[in-house]
């Protein structure tokens, strides 16, 4: 082991004997360690001893010194590698967490802004249904199934009554579900319920004789052409005899019979 020296003043240090350039002189530095702290070599035997202590437990089981180190070693990477990995765990759970808070973050938004969230799709809230009952607008979606069902079928039920007494009111001599379709379909032709009113009128009187002619074999009346066009019409297009108010309906569109039944209100 090499000596200490201490507390030396030297004023030149020669390392031969016969110096190349005897004029070179060179500055040495050393630091003052007075105030207790280890010296280089102290440390080095620290750790030494350190190290012992920590290779005795293997030691101890019949290793040697390089076996105990070796198997100090790993064991030492393996908690290193354990606490990488207790580590990374922690990181994905920090990052789980937040993940989970951005992801009902955005759900109560899209909530807020009017979107329904399914399993497979994100799509936009349809516009609330009413149903009327009582005179009072009621939200479909706050109605159970069982109720909302019997309101619809009433609300149905009610629709169909009021469309059965106009049609009875308005063509009493029609079929009743003919009479109901053409109510329905031409309520808001004023021309052309005029047309079947008027039919109504004669389909109620007779449907086994259509027009009169004169002498000369024309139809005296602008209503009897009327009819004999009506009755045309279902012969061209093979429409039965209860279908008359369809044909009807048809000819009233066209330019003569418009004419035809303007005539007839005139009593021509």
């Amino acid at each position: 082991m090499p000596n200490l020296l201490k507390q030396l003043e030297l004023e030149e240090l020669s390392l031969v004997d016969r110096p190349a350039n005897a004029q070179a002189m060179v500055s040495l530095y050393k630091r003052d360690n007075s105030n207790g702290e280890p010296m280089e070599h102290e440390v080095t035997e620290k750790m030494s001893d350190d190290l012992k202590a920590k290779l005795k437990p293997y030691m101890d089981k019949g290793m040697s010194e390089e076996e105990a180190m070796k198997m100090y070693n790993m064991d030492m990477k393996k908690a290193d590698d354990a606490t990488a990995e207790e580590l990374e765990i922690e990181t994905l759970k920090a990052s789980e967490v937040a993940l989970k808070e951005e992801n009902e973050r955005l759900r109560k938004s899209l909530i807020e802004n009017g979107y329904v969230i399914k399993a497979d799709v994100i799509e936009k809230k349809a516009e609330p249904e009413y149903v009327e009952y009582d005179g009072e607008q009621i939200n479909k979606a706050d109605i159970p199934a069982p109720i909302l069902k019997a309101l619809e079928e009433a609300e149905v039920a009610k629709a169909d009554a009021e469309l059965t007494k106009r049609a009875e009111e308005a063509l009493p001599n029609f079929n009743l579900d003919v009479a109901k379709s053409l109510v329905k379909s031409f309520a808001e032709d004023e021309t052309i319920m005029e047309a079947l009113k008027g039919a109504d009128a004669v389909f109620g009187e007779s449907m086994e004789e259509f027009g009169k002619s004169d002498a000369d074999g024309n139809f005296a009346t602008a209503q009897d052409k009327l009819d004999a066009l009506v009755k045309s019409y279902m012969d061209e297009n093979k429409i039965k005899k209860s279908q008359y108010a369809v044909a009807y309906a048809a000819v009233a569109k066209t330019d003569e019979g418009k004419a035809l039944i303007n005539k007839s209100y005139k009593g021509e």
